[in-house]
This record gives C-alpha cells, structure tokens and sequence, in this order.
C-alpha cells in the first residue's frame, strides 16, 4: 500500500507539473525558433540552478532558484542546469540541441505532449552515438507553433580551462536536427579526410626518402604529427574516446611543439638555410630548442593532470587560455617568426630564378589564405557555429595542402626537364588548336593534329551556317587598318562564343563572315543564328560595335550531307566541307540581302525544326546558279526585334496567300495582299520585293519564256 501510494503522488506530482505553467518559468524570455538553420541561443534567453546534479528530477527543477547568470565558476566543476523556455515556429518538429562540447549531459524536456526525460550520457564510459543523439547533440520533439522548457545538464570535471566563463561550456546551438547532423557528419567528415589524406601523403614521403632520401624524411613525420594532432585535439578524439589527459592536458601542447620542430627542420633542410644564411640557421636552431624545452615542460606537468586549477575555480577562474605554464598562443609565435622568415627566404631564392624557392613560396602562402576566409565568414555569419566549422576547416585543409606541395616542390627539382618539354608540347599543341578545330580531329577520328595527313575525310550529316556584316566594304573605308582589324575582333569576340555554347564550331572565317557547322542538331544551328541576331541589336543600343551607325548581318543555314576533310598540299593543307549543301547555305546568306531577312534557311533545315516553337514563313522559291532544282527558302522570323516579329507574325496569313497567289499567276489579288502587309513602322524586304514583283508584271506584262514561279540566281 505504501508503494501504491508513493505511486499515486508521483502521478499527481507529474500532471501538476504538466498542466500548470507556474511562476518558475514566468520570468523567462522565450526564444523563437523561426529558422531551422543552427542559431547560437543568445545567452539572455538562459537561466541557470546551480547546487544540484544530474541526479535531479524534473520536480527539483521546477521548484529550484532559477538566476540570469552563475552566482559562482565553480559550478562548472559541480554541476548545473540550464533552463531554455522556445517556441518552435519552424516547419519540422524535430529540434536539434547541439551542446558545446560537453561530455557529461542529461535533459528534460516539458511541452504539453508531456514530460520526456533524456538519460544521462558521459562522454567517458558511454558511446558516442545513441538514439536521437551524437555525443552530447540531441534530437528534441517540440510540435510546430507549440512551446517546450528545455533543463539541460552541464558540468566539466576536471574543468576543461579552454573554455571560460561565458560562452563556454554554456554555449547552445538551436535548429532543426537535420542541420544538427549534418554539421557533426560533415566536421567529422572533414577530419577523416584529412587524416586520411595524411596518412597516405605520410606514407608517400616516407617511401620516396627510403628510395631517394632527401628532406622527404622531414616532411613526412611533419604529416603524421599534423594527423596525430587532429586525431586527439578534434571531434574524432571524442569518437574514439581519447583520454582527456591527453586531449585537455599540457600533454597536447606536446604534440603541437613536436610538430613545429619537425616543420622548422624541413624549412632549414629545403631552403638552404644553413647554407645561405648562418644567422638565421642559429635562430632557426634556437627556436627549436626552445620547443624541445617546452615539450619536457609540458610534458611533466600534463602527467600530473589533473590539478588543482582543473577543479577550484574561484582561485584559478576559467579563462580560455588551455592549462599549464606555456600556453598554447605562446607556442604559436615562435613558429610564425620562423615562417615568415622561410617565406621572406622563398622570395628571394625565387627572384634569383631558384624554382624549389617559388614552389616553397606558394606552399608557405597556403596557411594564410584561411585568415580572410574566417574574417569574412564571421562578417557575414557573426560569431555562429558555422564560422567556426568555416575557419577550423579552411585552416585544417590548406594545411594539409601546405604539406602536400611541399612535395610537390621537392619533386618539381627531380622533374623540371621533363616538365618543361611537356609544357612546350602542351603551348605548341594550344596554338595549333587556335587554328584546328578540336571537333574536326574528332570527325576525322584523330587524338592529335599530328596524325593528320592531307586527305583525310569523312562523310557527315551536319548544319552549316554563313553569316556575314551588311555594307561592311562601305563602313571599313572610313576607318584605318587599325580600326578595321579593332572593329571585326571585337565582333567576331562576341559571336564565336554563341556559336560554341550551341554545340557548334567555327570552320573558318571569311573576313567578317563566318562559316560554322553544327554536327548535332539543325536547331543548334538555328538557335545560334538567332542568338547572334539578338547579341547585335542590344549592341547596337549601346553603340559598342560601331559608334556612327547600326550594325546588321544576314544568317543563311542549310542541312545535308557534307564530305568533311583536309585540302590543300603536303607543305600547307587546312581543314574544309564540300557539298552542295555548302553551296546552299552561301547563296541562302546571300539572299539575305534581296529580301532584307536576318536568317533564313533551306526546308531541309525548316524539317529539323518541326518540334521547335521557332515561327517560319515560306519566303520564295529559288534556284542558284548552276542548278536546275528549286528550293523552298523560308525567313526564321523569331530573329527579328519585338515589334517587326510581332508585325511579320500578325501578317502572316496574308503574306502566305499572297505567296500562294503569286506562284498561280494572280498578280493583282497577290498585290492586293501584300499592301496588305504593309506598314510604316515595320520594315518588310520581302513584301516590298514581292509588291514590286507584281507591278512589275501587270505594268511590263509576264516575263519572256515559260514562267515557273522559281526565283533564279544569276550570281554566285
């Protein structure tokens, strides 16, 4: 009866708890959760109990004395508990507690689904990983729109002094869990590769000394104490349980000196300096002894850990420092005088034309980059999680980079003869490319311009493309020779790209024409002609091509089979199409002119195009010269400015039964529908020449022999 009852007040306890909000949390500032992104819980949102431990329940929280900040810094050692009152208004229910870098943690958290008591971890005896959990990150159930009070445990003992007083041991970060995990997998991530990466380097270098010796010795322990370092001082250290002391006692400032003992003897080893400069070789050795001094130091001192500092806090308050005598910003400056000392060396030995000195150069540069990188990231993001995944992980990898091309720079003297004939090789094989394209060695089946031979062909269906500038032997009278070349680069430096990101290739270039084919698709050839037409009138609004006056070009565009190949003799050949289908689209370009259109194209090409939302309208029918057969030629009118496209497309209709009428000999109801397609404001070649067509015929009477409708070409 006894345990029943305890049993029952127990109960009652609970739903008093549950359903009574209560004067404990009334003075708490609620903290809403708007964004699922991780946001560090600014510390005014946070109360602390002090005087009770882990051992605490829920009804012990409630009643506690709850203070805006610790009444003393010895409650990092004895325990604490925070309380959190937030709103969750993010789209997830799943909330994400991210702790910073706690090893001891127990939480309760009260909403109005119920009490839900998270059990107590230690980092020491317990794993990892839990359910809904990462070391001490949790995953917290908090409904959409609702709020929870969250009583989380916080206690470090032996106390870790790089942590201090605020902002610490304290620090709490909010988001959705999702986000949560994804910054613990992606530092742990991160650490992997870097000691993945080391090791491998490590094993690397070692090889080569015990091949070649050298100053790869050097280098090679310099990575494996770079990877042991990472191993017991980053969050793979809390993953594989590395002892605390060795990760929070003097015992990894150990670590850190050994490694700037073996970097500051590669430095002596690969520039010389010994050699070069005696007084520098003195300090460099000076320094070095002096780490040595400090690894003994640091060493005795980190086997006694922990000490009293570690756990009376009023006399020895917390203060972001580390433990120990030499601390470890105290460490880091004697290794930066020698740095910059090596790189100020690099420099010189590079002016004078030594190659290790420039590579060593741009290895020493690697570290740095991470300050401007952390800079900007905690401009941008302020002082938040991740900025310091940002900077811990810019500064780990361009260290690991560092190491990396240190050996490359050791390499490059073994293989500067080698690398300089290649890289003629390379310059002499781009410089041929500027001339050849790529895509003809690869229609010819070639790896390199040097298996081509005169005659060689292939057999290919593919779009060609002539266009060409209007009136451009009138413009480049006015302008010097200088201006001539000045003004057709710079147009030729806007369309050869529209031509390459539609899948084609220039063949050659006719003085300010241009010839390109396109082997993939006739739409590839097409959307680049109107691209090009588009590309010159937003430059002629700005008067970039020709300040006096507008530019305009004709596009012509036929599709058929061509023989692609090299022409030419055994001392000077290039590569060349042949067809009719070349022929064509010449002429096509030419016709341009006559009916001042900006593309028009072949029915071989419009058939390419039924899929396409381009709009088209048969222009003529027309024979060039040489050839008996006619071919439908059509205007692509998508090419046209807004308001001429718009015009040609509202009179579309008419202008195709007047085409219609035309070919049946109906003169005057063909010219009744083409004055129909007249206006002012649009500018129509083909109309015009069509109404001139017809009066012509009804004033002059029907041309002599038989007539075809088929407009033939006197010129080629």
């Amino acid at each position: 009866m006894v345990k029943l009852s305890l049993y029952y007040i127990k109960i009652l306890a609970t739903l008093s708890i549950l359903f009574t909000a209560g004067p404990a949390i009334a003075d708490v500032k609620v903290f809403v959760l708007e964004d699922e992104a991780l946001q560090t819980l600014p510390h005014r949102f946070m109360t602390f109990a002090e005087g009770l431990d882990e051992n605490a329940t829920i009804i012990n929280l409630e009643n506690a004395k709850w203070n805006s900040l610790l009444q003393t810094p010895q409650s990092f050692v004895d325990g604490y508990w925070g309380r959190i009152l937030i709103r969750n208004m993010t789209s997830t229910s799943s909330v994400g507690l991210n702790h910073n870098w706690n090893r001891e943690k127990k939480i309760f958290v009260r909403s109005k689904k119920g009490i839900v008591e998270y059990k107590y971890w230690n980092g020491t005896t317990d794993p990892a990983l839990g359910e809904g959990r990462i070391l001490s990150q949790y995953k917290i159930e908090v409904p959409t729109g609702e709020q929870a009070v969250i009583y989380s445990f916080f206690r470090s003992k032996p106390f870790d002094r790089f942590y201090g007083s605020v902002d610490g041991l304290d620090r709490v970060t909010l988001g959705s869990w999702e986000n949560v995990r994804f910054r613990e997998n992606f530092r742990l991530s991160s650490n992997i590769i870097f000691l993945s990466v080391s090791i491998a380097f490590g094993f690397y270098y070692l090889f080569i000394y015990l091949v070649s010796g050298g100053n790869n010795l050097w280098l090679s322990l310099s990575i494996f104490m770079a990877a042991l370092s990472v191993l017991i001082t980053q969050s793979s250290g809390l993953y594989l349980g590395v002892p605390r002391w060795i990760s929070n006692s003097e015992i990894s400032f150990c670590f850190f000196a050994l490694l700037f003992v073996l970097l500051i003897q590669f430095f002596r080893k690969s520039l010389e300096i010994k050699k070069r400069y005696p007084v520098v070789d003195k300090l460099f050795v000076g320094i070095a002894l002096l780490y040595c001094l400090s690894i003994i130091m640091n060493f005795f001192t980190g086997v006694g850990w922990p000490r009293e500092e570690q756990f009376d806090l009023v006399n020895y308050p917390p203060d972001y420092l580390g433990p120990g005598i030499l601390k470890l910003q105290y460490l880091v400056l004697p290794f930066l005088l020698t740095l910059m000392i090596s790189i100020g060396v690099s420099v010189i030995g590079w002016t004078k034309g030594n190659k290790t000195d420039k590579y060593m150069f741009v290895s020493f540069m690697l570290p740095f980059i991470a300050v401007p990188i952390t800079i900007s990231a905690y401009f941008i993001l302020g002082f938040t999680w991740l900025t310091m995944l940002i900077g811990s992980t810019s500064v780990g990898m361009l260290f690991l980079c560092m190491f990396i091309s240190f050996g490359l720079a050791v390499a490059q003297q073994i293989n500067d003869l080698r690398l300089f004939s290649l890289m003629q090789q390379v310059r002499l094989t781009e410089a041929y490319q500027r001339f050849v394209p790529h895509q003809l060695l690869h229609h010819l089946k070639k790896e390199s311009i040097l298996d081509v031979s005169l005659g060689d062909q292939a057999h290919l269906e593919m779009s060609i493309m002539f266009s060409d500038i209007r009136s451009f032997t009138s413009m480049s009278e006015k302008m010097s020779p200088e201006e001539n070349f000045r003004f057709v680069n710079s147009y030729l430096n806007e369309m050869g790209p529209i031509v390459r990101l539609h899948n084609g290739y220039i063949d050659k270039f006719i003085g300010d024409g241009i010839m390109a084919l396109f082997p993939n698709s006739a739409v590839d050839a097409v959307n680049s002609a109107v691209k090009m037409q588009h590309r010159v009138m937003e430059f002629n609004n700005k008067n970039i091509f020709h300040p006096e006056h507008d530019i305009c070009i004709g596009v012509g565009i036929n599709t058929g089979l061509m023989m692609l190949g090299t022409i030419g003799e055994a001392d000077r050949m290039e590569g060349s199409v042949i067809s009719d289908a070349v022929n064509l689209a010449s002429r096509l370009e030419e016709l341009t002119k006559l009916y001042q259109a900006k593309v028009l194209i072949s029915e071989e090409t419009l058939a390419h195009l039924r899929d396409t939302s381009y709009v088209a309208r048969l222009v003529d029918r027309v024979a060039v010269k040489g050839k008996s057969a006619a071919v439908d030629v059509y205007e692509v009118l998508d090419a046209e400015m807004p308001s001429i496209f718009d015009h040609k497309q509202r009179t579309l209709s008419a202008f195709n039964e007047g085409v219609q009428l035309y070919q049946k000999k109906k003169m005057a109801d063909a010219l009744q529908m083409f004055e129909a397609c007249l206006d002012p404001k649009a500018i129509d070649g083909a109309v015009d020449c069509y109404i001139n067509r017809c009066k012509a015929w009804l004033s002059e009477g029907p041309p002599k022999g038989v007539w075809d409708g088929i407009h033939r070409m006197d010129t080629k």
